[in-house]
């Protein structure tokens, strides 16, 4: 399918370009739909790809073989797929990736379907990454059908360990087939983003103390909590269990409920509700509760990307909020819940753990308390930090481990983490 070598395009190339790009539509909506049935979520933190990112690699390079590509799989953990003359020594690269974050809750139609309603195709990968994915695949059909005249290779690079912040998909690939000579990558807004925020994970954890703090409620003990499924997407469910005081059982549940009526009038958004514990298992059976859980307080919000918590609302900085202003023990979760209502609040943009920042083009900084998990022993709360010059990871780093180490909590830095990038226009 290689094309002879010339330095010249004809007048003519994009109308011709629109009108195969047009003939292809409907082919580049099964093509998507079809991957998107494929459920590609690796593990949080994954180092390899799960069986359904690789089944992913598979069913596309399968698929461009089929429509004539030159295609290879490098292990099962990166692909591409080829156009243009073989021996061109330079590669012009465009990068993408078919793993996908975990589907959270709050779906309009099913997130593994691929559901055209309102004039819109609906489901997890849609926009990052399957459907550029496969629009760029189908943008290499419509390059060879006309045989253009390319100079270079153009290659398709389809990663599986994106969303895992991994990347060691990337690696394997530069380790086998070397740097392309350019590139870019599809996962953007159209026509040209020069710069993009960089990208920190940190995980804070706590242990309990030897002894509570005085001012906190020795009666209200959080047993355990739970939330979100990624760093990178604001949860839309936050749990936490309680355990009360017996001799004072149903005074302490009204009071709960009180406090949550309260809390709800403060911030209209919220969507609290304090339950006894069999009725959350009756209501919520995937969920895994303590045995000595007897009341249990659940947050509701709405999920969204990680990095732009905006169009969102966190359940669980809701929840940490609601815990705090209850003063509750002062157990692991307790600690926690105490220091996400402190440097947190409502806001993302980072002030309260003193990391604020804005650039007059890639925007603030942003903060998004994305997960919970542990129980009164040991507990653990994670940020997705996306960060703006002039941060690094290094600078940011250091200020969020002092912040943590004050409040007595260990602070884990993900070594995955990546400085900010910005090329002037």
């Amino acid at each position: 399918m290689s094309s002879p070598h010339h330095d010249a395009l004809p007048e003519d190339i994009l109308p011709a370009l629109r009108e195969r790009a047009h003939a292809y539509r409907d082919a580049v909506i099964a093509g998507l739909q079809r991957l998107i049935a494929i459920p590609s979520v690796n593990p949080v933190g994954a180092s390899s790809p799960g069986p359904e990112a690789r089944a992913a690699l598979r069913w596309m390079l399968e698929h461009a073989a089929a429509l004539g590509f030159r295609v290879q799989n490098l292990d099962d953990i990166v692909g591409f797929v080829e156009y243009g003359p073989a021996d061109a020594p330079e590669v012009v690269a465009v990068l993408a990736h078919l793993d996908v974050v975990p589907a959270g809750e709050g779906w309009t139609h099913p997130p593994f379907v691929g559901t055209i309603a309102d004039g819109m195709i609906w489901g997890r990968g849609v926009e990052d990454d399957k459907g550029p994915a496969v629009s760029s695949l189908y943008a290499l059909k419509a390059l060879s059908d006309l045989g253009l005249p390319l100079r270079r290779r153009i290659r398709l690079i389809l990663g599986t360990l994106e969303e895992s912040g991994d990347w060691s998909d990337i690696r394997h690939y530069e380790a086998r087939e070397g740097r392309p000579t350019m590139g870019f990558t599809p996962d953007a807004h159209f026509p040209v983003i020069c710069g993009e925020k960089g990208i920190l994970n940190v995980t804070f954890r706590a242990q309990e103390p030897a002894a509570s703090n005085p001012t906190h409620r020795p009666g209200l003990h959080v047993a355990a909590w739970h939330a979100g499924s990624a760093p990178n997407i604001v949860p839309a469910f936050a749990w936490a269990a309680l355990s009360l005081d017996a001799r004072r059982f149903e005074p302490a549940l009204v009071s709960l409920q009180r406090s949550a009526r309260r809390f709800a009038q403060h911030h209209p958004e919220s969507q609290l509700q304090v339950m006894r514990a069999e009725l959350f298992r009756e209501r919520y059976p995937t969920e895994e509760l303590p045995a000595e859980a007897q009341v249990v307080v659940a947050a509701r919000g709405q999920e969204a990307h990680g990095a732009l918590p905006w169009d969102g609302h966190n359940a669980l900085q809701d929840l940490a909020n609601f815990l705090a202003a209850c003063k509750v023990a002062n157990n692991a979760v307790g600690r926690l819940a105490h220091f996400a209502a402190r440097h947190l609040g409502v806001g993302w943009d980072g002030a309260g753990l003193g990391i604020a920042a804005e650039h007059d083009k890639l925007g603030p900084t942003t903060v998004n308390l994305g997960m919970a998990r542990g129980d009164a022993q040991q507990a653990s709360i994670t940020l997705n930090v996306r960060l703006t010059p002039p941060h690094t990871v290094a600078t940011l780093a250091e200020k969020l481990r002092r912040v943590g180490e004050e409040a007595g909590l260990q602070v884990e830095i993900d070594p995955a983490s990546m400085n900010p990038l910005f090329v002037d226009e």
